[in-house]
């Protein structure tokens, strides 16, 4: 791991510390004087802070808006009640949010990762959660972050969780966030048509994903149009 830095761009760091302030500001306000039209500022200023992160990844702006949308539309999808659904949007805005620890060479690596690499761009998941975890107004995130790569078969990370042991928001995580990762160019592949991300979703139904959630997931895009 030598010659590898966690120094991050002067403006980047600016942005982050200003998002996070105005994101405080949101939520406080939302919280104490007029819920309807903060509680939408609060959400932009995750969008802002999701943005930022983004920065340190080649290839994924956007990735994190979208990411959201579509969880949205699952949890719809699922009967999901509003304020989970709300949980479930922000902690897709914010599930990368520990990638600011992992060096960037790393995050935007064209050839396979060592081990230890690996090990590194991993740990971005525990690291998220601790992030929001130290934030009294995002602390309620820190679960569905924690979680967000473990697979239904118990051959995810970090903890190794399998089936209904991981939560639902992180299931639902998992299925939207690897099919716009499909679909989106990244330094290390090419960015693949819907219907083979489909397909590719499909075949980790039952191992890799919650069964319910593949289906909700394929409801949705068959409503959009893209399957």
């Amino acid at each position: 791991m030598a010659g590898l830095t966690n120094t991050w761009p002067p403006g980047v760091v600016i942005a982050i510390l200003m998002a996070v302030v105005v994101t405080f500001g949101s939520w406080y306000y939302s919280v104490v004087y007029q819920p309807r039209k903060l509680q939408r500022a609060y959400k932009r200023a995750l969008y802002t802070l999701a943005t930022a992160v983004e920065t340190r990844d080649s290839g994924t702006i956007g990735h994190a808006k979208r990411v959201a949308r579509y969880a949205v539309a699952v949890a719809d999808e699922l009967g999901i009640r509003k304020q989970e659904r709300l949980r479930i949007e922000y902690a897709a805005l914010l599930r990368d949010i520990g990638k600011v620890n992992v060096p960037a060479i790393l995050l935007n690596k064209t050839t396979p990762l060592e081990p230890e690499e690996w090990d590194k761009v991993k740990s971005h998941s525990q690291l998220g959660a601790e992030i929001v975890g130290a934030v009294p107004f995002l602390s309620f995130l820190g679960d569905l972050i924690l979680h967000h790569h473990e697979c239904w078969d118990g051959s995810g990370y970090p903890s190794e969780l399998m089936g209904e042991e991981i939560p639902l928001g992180s299931r639902i995580l998992a299925v939207t966030t690897d099919y716009d990762a499909i679909t989106s160019e990244r330094p290390y592949h090419k960015p693949q048509p819907p219907e083979q991300a489909i397909e590719q979703i499909k075949s980790g139904r039952g191992s890799k994903y919650d069964p319910a959630v593949v289906d909700a997931f394929l409801r949705v895009l068959e409503n959009e149009g893209a399957a």
